[in-house]
């Protein structure tokens, strides 16, 4: 099925040139992967330096491990209008130079209060490069693999995830600065993105939104050798208001609650997942070890949702990943209730706790957290498909800070069993909740059709 505006573009065969932009617009989400995960092995570290004694205080470690997420908050909404308004492929190339920059920076942090700004700032980058690239995917792929090309992007989360405990986990023995070579590493990667991505054409769909239906033509036909006749594509105003629009409201209210109830349990799961292991009596390497090998189920999750994502459809795979969410934090609550200390020296817990951790990982991203990237370009127009992506990076960011900076409190004041059944309330209860009742299905239908309403 195609729309007739865009019928080359949406009924090519996928090509190499579409695995290129896929993978370079990717790779931005596999940096935030590193980006987040390898905070919460530094933090280890950090917290026993004297000029990082701040970190050691519950609002610290919580301010420290939701720096980039604030950033992120502030970026999201703002970049993904921005790039409505220039053109995805401005910002696509600043983002990442600024990545560059201060995560340089963070390496070389002698103080808390500077490596938190360099960290706050470094979350603008990644918040905008979040808004803007899977657009970039979605408005040149075509409309059947359409959601398996978007579920590469976000499973690409989770591989540089896994790749930073590892590192981080190999690093450790270094002593005492081993945390600066851990930020450091991120840079390899970023500098090859950065200069590759100067291949990347603007998007065809929005040159034609603009009125430049010439260069819309030729963008058109370097991604698949052919340019349609986009002579009846009418312009469009970009306007953060459409979002509340009568024909995209119900989609913007179930995007934005959703995806800030998937990230007030996944980012506190992710961040603490050292420091929750600690507390159920793993050794300090042992836990990022531990990290790590749940974070490859989460590569996993990703896989699954990208085979099943455009057969079973969009909802059914977020139900499925908030339905896992909800299960295995409260079993994981349970435990840390009846079994508070040491619950790894008792061999059944420690089996059902890995359990529910594997279980965890693997369905938030066989849900929402590969789904976020689908549903942020299938529910808004060309117009505002960046700033509809960046609607929900801010206000999943907003669960993500409250996440984050109240769970070490929460744990202080209550204990673990409290923390994880707050994860398990506000992130995955209500996540399943407002996605039984609000998420429309936009599987296999081209975006000039969606832009109808749904």
């Amino acid at each position: 099925m195609s729309s007739e505006i865009f019928k080359y573009l949406d009924e090519s065969k996928v090509t190499g040139r579409h695995w290129q932009i896929t993978i370079l617009s990717a790779m931005g989400t596999f940096l935030d992967g590193y980006d987040i995960s390898i905070i919460a092995v530094a933090l280890t570290i950090i917290t026993t330096i004297p000029s990082f004694h701040y970190a050691v205080t519950p609002l610290g470690k919580g301010l420290m491990a939701a720096s980039t997420s604030i950033g992120m908050l502030i970026a999201g909404l703002l970049g993904g209008y921005l790039s409505d308004l220039r053109g995805r492929r401005f910002l696509y190339m600043w983002d990442m130079a600024v990545f560059i920059i201060f995560t340089a920076l963070m390496s070389l942090a002698v103080g808390y209060w500077d490596l938190f700004t360099y960290r706050l700032i470094l979350g603008f980058a990644i918040g905008t490069d979040y808004a803007l690239t899977p657009t970039m995917i979605s408005e040149i792929s075509p409309v059947k693999p359409r959601g398996k090309m978007l579920a590469v992007s976000t499973t690409m989360w989770w591989v540089g995830s896994a790749v930073a405990y590892v590192i981080g986990f190999l690093l450790l023995p270094l002593g005492i600065n081993s945390w600066r070579y851990m930020f450091a590493i991120g840079l390899i990667p970023a500098i090859i993105v950065l200069i590759l991505r100067r291949t990347v054409p603007e998007s065809a769909r929005w040159y034609a939104m603009k009125g430049e239906i010439e260069k819309a033509q030729l963008s058109e036909k370097s991604v698949v050798g052919q340019a349609d006749d986009l002579s009846k594509v009418k312009k469009q105003k970009v306007s953060i208001r459409t979002l509340f629009d009568k024909r995209y409201i119900k989609g913007t209210i179930f995007f934005g609650i959703a995806w800030f109830a998937y990230d007030v349990a996944f980012y506190g799961i992710s961040l603490f997942n050292p420091y929750i292991l600690s507390l159920f009596g793993l050794t300090h390497r042992l836990a990022v070890l531990g990290s790590a090998v749940f974070a490859i189920f989460g590569i996993l999750g990703g896989l699954i949702c990208l085979l099943t994502v455009d057969k079973w459809g969009r909802k059914v795979n977020t139900l499925i990943g908030f339905l896992g969410m909800t299960v295995s934090l409260l079993v994981l609550s349970y435990i840390a209730y009846t079994v508070p200390k040491d619950a790894f020296t008792v061999g059944s817990t420690a089996v059902l706790i890995v359990s529910m951790f594997i279980l965890f990982e693997v369905t938030n991203t066989w849900g929402l957290g590969t789904t976020d990237f689908i549903y942020g370009q299938e529910l808004f127009p060309t117009s505002i498909r960046s700033t509809g992506q960046g609607w929900g990076v801010t206000i999943s960011r907003i669960g993500a800070v409250l996440s984050l900076t109240t769970f070490p409190t929460i744990v202080a004041l209550y204990g673990l069993g409290s923390g994880l059944l707050f994860f398990a309330i506000v992130g995955g209860l209500l996540g399943l909740v407002v996605t039984l009742l609000l998420a429309p299905e936009t599987k296999q239908k081209p975006l000039e059709e969606l832009e109808k309403g749904y």
